[in-house]
């Protein structure tokens, strides 16, 4: 009898565990909550964004929002400004509680990817998908599914 209370119970732990496993963890950023993509972790997180790598190490997901109230031309132009070099991939699309313009990006031939400008009213998200370098064929393989499934995870609080 004692051994099918302990079976039983290490069953339930076994299920609770794998549970656990499954669910996703939520993170903010300004006045929105959002699920982190499975297989990424947030590696580092500060006022201005927040910085998600995959498992392996190799696929990065940035996050930041825009301080003050702009519209897209200005935030775009203020990229540009900085250095980022972004080619309009996709028409502007509706996720959720997004507009999303999606881009590719080259900054300073240092880092490549895909830039995704989300606008929700005033408020500018932008996020970047991609890889460290130049491999193009690498960053194929980084398509766009992680973040579309990020966007349409956000809420407002």
């Amino acid at each position: 009898m004692r051994f099918k209370y302990l079976f039983l119970f290490a069953i339930f732990i076994v299920l609770a565990s794998s549970i656990a496993i499954v669910s996703a963890e939520d993170a903010e950023i300004g006045d929105y909550t959002f699920t982190i993509p499975e297989d990424f972790n947030i590696t580092n997180q500060s006022d201005e964004g927040i910085f998600l790598e995959d498992d392996v190490g190799f696929y990065t997901i940035t996050l930041s929002l825009a301080e003050v109230k702009m519209s897209e031309d200005q935030a775009l132009k203020n990229l540009e400004a900085q250095g980022w070099d972004l080619e309009k991939e996709e028409n502007t699309k509706e996720i959720e509680i997004f507009n999303v313009t999606q881009y590719v990006y080259n900054y300073k031939n240092a880092y490549c990817g895909f830039f995704f400008l989300c606008e929700n009213d005033d408020d500018i998200l932008m996020i970047t998908h991609g890889t460290s370098g130049q491999d193009d064929l690498l960053l194929d393989s980084a398509r766009d599914s992680d973040v579309e499934d990020l966007i349409e995870s956000f809420k407002e609080k």
